[in-house]
């Protein structure tokens, strides 16, 4: 079987391109949209603060375990099969999702959307490479990209809305229709790819699902659990680096290991999962850190933080085909588009960083959002160049899922860094605010000749409680540079990847 054969033309590539992208950017809104209605959802359920985080986490643990079994199920059970497979059950799992009546439901229903959500996204931009020919790889990156920022970006606004407007089930009812016309669309009209029955990696499969699975749980959980004073977060870590160190061993001396890690020997591949891994942190960094600053520094509803969030997308979804347009031709090579991208990318979340006071308002942030949007649309259609442009038919999909699971782990570790951080800088500044603040202080006393002690200690702890929060929330933003700057060395040491074929 030729490296073309799946390519497709005319209306039936715009058929193949519109149901794998719809399916692609359900899972993509599925990671965030559900955000904003926690409070109300627990508050319907019955479910404490600690408890609610897990309709979060429990889909995430379940996503993350089955994105690098994507490549070996598309091989076992054929690609077209495989994907209508997750479209279907994740489908039935959203309908599941809404119609839940208790907690424990919820979860169960959350555990099974991930685990068929985490094979869409993967897939479907396996999918989009191969439904294009080599000359127009770019395009169909450039289609994935736009998937990748669109939906998480969309998710808070849509969510924030649908939960305001009517109620928290839509969120995942919104789906259902989606879904049934997927399954239509490419049932119909997608290629099969032949399957291949090879002995099934048992071991390989525990080994991978379980440390991952661990290893989310300790990124995810670990600050809400103290860490390591939890037994539970202990046993997780150790199995999280036994498990994973065992994996590498077993999946580098066995001829068919589940997730052939061998794939990374293409050196683009390999850098380009690491400033994946960047761009994911810094990504996923920012949707935490952003909607709790707006909501609770700023006072902005959950709708007003998801379309400020939103305003992202829409620079992207503008300068994405000019992208495309410009490495189709030649005039960027990906490398360079990729490392401008992460350029902007660092300056526009020091923008943002910068522009956090008490007294910002929405237009404050609009400025370096468009400045984010705009680096996005230089990031991700070159990245997934770089890392799937030379890999051979057969190992796209354990690239895709290389590819795509470096993002999520590196969200993964950005969040918890972030959550970790944010208790430990906001004592460090209420520390250094209230030492000069004392009976000894000239503003303090000249102040007390106006209003009582108590009322002026109550003022000032609000004042310095809100301060401390605000330099937090700048701390938290400047630490997302980091990762954006350190992508750029990494992607400069690729190899020149052509997009263009004579």
């Amino acid at each position: 079987m030729t490296e073309d054969t799946h390519v497709e033309h005319g209306m039936r590539l715009t058929i193949v391109v519109a149901g794998v992208s719809i399916a692609a950017v359900m899972q993509f809104l599925d990671s965030t949209i559900v955000n904003v209605a926690l409070p109300i959802i627990g508050g319907n359920l019955g479910a404490t603060f600690d408890e609610i985080g897990w309709v979060v986490t429990a889909y995430s643990l379940a996503a993350i375990a089955v994105i690098p079994l994507t490549g070996w199920l598309s091989l076992r059970f054929g690609r077209k099969r495989y994907f209508l497979i997750s479209i279907a059950g994740f489908t039935i799992a959203s309908a599941l999702c809404g119609m839940a009546t208790s907690f424990p439901q919820l979860i169960v229903a959350r555990v099974v959307q991930g685990l068929f959500g985490g094979g869409l996204v993967a897939t479907s931009q396996a999918i989009l490479v191969s439904s294009f020919p080599r000359s127009r790889q770019a395009v169909a990156q450039g289609i994935f990209a736009m998937i990748a920022v669109l939906g998480p970006g969309l998710g808070p606004t849509l969510g924030g809305w649908l939960t305001d407007q009517y109620s928290w089930p839509l969120i995942f009812f919104i789906n259902l229709p989606l879904g049934v016309f997927c399954m239509i669309t490419l049932g119909s009209t997608l290629r099969e790819w032949p399957s291949e029955r090879k002995p099934i990696d048992v071991l390989g499969i525990f080994l991978l699902v379980s440390g991952l699975a661990c290893l989310q749980y300790f990124l995810e959980r670990g600050e809400v659990k103290q860490w390591f004073d939890d037994p539970g977060i202990r046993i997780t870590a150790v199995w999280a680096a036994v498990g994973l160190v065992w994996f590498v061993w077993h999946a580098l001396r066995v001829e068919h290991p589940v997730l052939e890690l061998r794939t990374l020997r293409h050196r683009n591949l390999a850098l380009a999962a690491l400033a994946t891994f960047a761009l994911g942190a810094n990504l996923f960094g920012s949707l935490l850190i952003l909607p709790l600053y707006l909501q609770n520094a700023l006072g902005f509803t959950a709708l007003g933080a998801g379309m400020l969030l939103a305003l992202r997308a829409l620079p992207t979804a503008i300068l994405a085909p000019l992208s495309t347009f410009l490495l189709q031709r030649g005039v960027i090579a990906p490398r360079v588009a990729a490392s401008f991208g992460f350029l902007v990318l660092a300056g526009g979340t020091y923008a943002i960083a910068q522009s956090i006071t008490p007294l910002s308002d929405a237009y404050t942030f609009v400025p370096a959002m468009v400045f984010i949007g705009v680096a996005f649309a230089f990031l991700w259609t070159p990245l997934g160049i770089i890392s799937l442009r030379g890999l051979p038919q057969r190992e796209l999909g354990y690239g895709a899922a290389i590819f795509n699971l470096s993002a999520q782990i590196g969200g993964a570790v950005s969040i918890a860094i972030v959550t970790a951080m944010q208790a430990r800088r906001n004592a460090f500044w209420w520390s250094s605010l209230t030492e000069g603040v004392n009976h000894r202080n000239l503003a303090v006393q000249q102040a007390s000749q106006h209003v009582s002690m108590h009322d002026l200690l109550i003022h000032l702890q609000g004042a310095i409680a809100q301060q401390a929060g605000i330099l937090t929330y700048r701390d938290l933003l400047l630490m997302l540079v980091v990762p954006a700057i350190a992508a750029i060395p990494i992607i400069l040491m690729t190899r020149a990847t052509t997009v263009t074929v004579p």
